[in-house]
């Protein structure tokens, strides 16, 4: 995410005791996603345009976890309803084009929190939406981090 002049001046980046700058890339790979999740700040450029969102979030999760088709869906869904998505099987089944700002960008929260992730690094996640929308993205950000643990 940084540009190609920008230079990594610290001596150590660490999480859960691993130097990430020092971390050979299976290792960092093992973390994204999994132990470290981001959202990012406009869910059209973050999402895949040619995935529905059910199966965007189905595929985060199985990356991380082994588990199978149906419970992956069924995680998936209760996972758009954590996130305030009213139909989540409705929205589960459409494109990122097919929905609002504020519903693909709880949809990208949705991706992000699926595998259960310790911290959440949010690059201005309600930059990109209306000011009414940027509250309940906010609210919903602040619960699931609540009840989540997460930093």
């Amino acid at each position: 995410l940084t540009p190609p002049q920008a230079e990594v001046t610290a001596r150590k980046l660490a999480f859960d005791g691993i130097d990430l700058l020092t971390a050979s890339p299976g290792d960092r790979r093992a973390l994204r996603g999994k132990r470290i999740a981001m959202i990012l700040q406009d869910p059209k450029y973050s999402l895949d345009p040619v995935m529905s969102i059910g199966r965007q979030i189905v595929e985060t999760l199985r990356t991380h976890e082994k588990v199978g088709k149906a419970e992956a869906r069924d995680r998936a869904l209760a996972m758009l309803e954590a996130v305030q998505i009213r139909d989540p099987a409705r929205v589960f089944d459409l494109h990122p084009h097919e929905v609002s700002g504020g519903m693909g960008q709880r949809a990208m929260i949705a991706m992000m929190l699926i595998a259960g992730p310790e911290m959440m690094i949010a690059d201005e996640p309600t930059s990109a939406l209306d000011v009414t929308v940027q509250l309940d993205v906010l609210g919903i950000l602040d619960r699931l981090v609540s009840e989540r643990g997460m930093g």
